[in-house]
């Protein structure tokens, strides 16, 4: 008998998995601002080093990713 023990996913899948999203149109828009403030965060923490955090105001409609 063949038992397969759960993996985590890849980075890979879980592009795959975003990009099926959106071509679907079924991402939240709210997730999306997330995940690509997240991304520019980390795009700056590889430009300039250091740690980046971002913050999302959606009241004042302000997007913010600064040095810790």
């Amino acid at each position: 008998m063949i038992h397969y023990m759960p993996r985590d996913r890849t980075r890979d899948e879980d592009a795959m998995e975003a990009l099926r999203a959106l071509a679907s149109g079924l991402v939240d828009p709210a997730a999306r601002i997330e995940r690509d403030a997240a991304s520019i965060a980390s795009a700056m923490r590889m430009i300039h080093g250091g740690a980046w955090r971002f913050e999302i105001d959606h009241q004042h409609q302000i997007v913010l990713i600064r040095p810790c």
